[in-house]
């Protein structure tokens, strides 16, 4: 289930920052005001990426909840697993450099969000609506999802000092696929061969290669078709050495036949 919902991580990037060669990067075209700043997974402070009302989507998956597809025989068959939904929270933010003080008096800079205002109000609206209509046009992302069932918008967070701030995070209820090596497929192939967010799918289905390789290596072994792989770990029992097994001497029989030479074996 953690890489169906990777899967839609990819997807999600996919779509709002479509991959570009660098020598095109001075005319592309984008889907939305924020252009190729769109952060998967990041919510720290984001530093030298704009300057004065910088338009930017950060996005995570932050819960993943489902029941057996199975009430009696629970989650351990083969392709089935969890009927998840995994909570998408998409948040549509204006930033600016800003003059920050530690509590030992010094200063930094870094990138935060805006107070609001109405312009922002508007650039906040029309960005998560661009994010929408793109992730819905988007046949990768249809691809790796089965429905989206559920909205929640969390509009304009509070300041320490009760100011509203320009961000406006919507969380999208998302159903991922069932299988999430067949998701990373999809993305591997319906990528371009160059882009990084291909590359990151091909390096989790590696991966996941690699534990198949060594599982099915495991049941070769125990049906005596094989060795164990080596996993680089000596199982020893506390306080004691590691000793090699050893061949059992051999034993002189304990009969005897002795043949009559004159009524030989037929």
């Amino acid at each position: 289930m953690s890489l169906a919902v990777m899967a839609v991580r990819l997807a999600v990037t996919a779509a709002l920052a479509p991959y570009v060669a660098p020598a095109d990067l001075a005319e592309a075209t984008w889907p939305t005001l924020a252009r190729e700043r769109v952060f998967d997974s990041r919510f720290d402070l984001l530093d030298g990426r704009g300057g004065e009302r910088t338009p930017l989507i950060v996005f995570a998956v932050e819960a993943v909840e489902g029941n057996a597809f199975s009430a009696q025989d629970g989650a351990g068959a083969a392709n089935r697993g969890f009927d998840a939904v995994a909570r998408l929270v998409l948040s549509a933010q204006v930033t600016s450099r800003q003059t920050f003080e530690t509590e030992t008096g010094e200063e930094f800079d870094a990138e935060a969000a805006d107070l609001l205002d109405q312009e922002l109000a508007d650039m906040l609206a029309v960005l998560q609506e661009q994010a929408w209509a793109t992730l819905l046009a988007d046949p990768l992302f249809r691809k790796v999802t089965k429905r989206v069932t559920k909205l929640d918008a969390e509009p304009y967070p509070a300041s320490e000092t009760g100011e509203k701030l320009a961000v406006l995070a919507n969380s999208y209820f998302v159903e991922p696929l069932s299988d999430g090596e067949k998701a990373l497929g999809l993305v591997r192939d319906s990528l371009p061969l160059a882009s990084p967010v291909r590359a990151r799918a091909l390096v989790a289905l590696g991966h996941m290669q690699a534990t198949r390789d060594k599982l099915a290596a495991n049941v070769l072994a125990r049906s005596g078709q094989g060795s164990l792989p080596d996993f680089g770990v000596t199982a020893t029992v506390q306080g004691t050495a590691a000793v090699a097994p050893t061949a059992p001497a051999p034993s002189d029989p304990d009969f005897t036949i002795t043949l009559d030479p004159e009524d030989p074996l037929p």
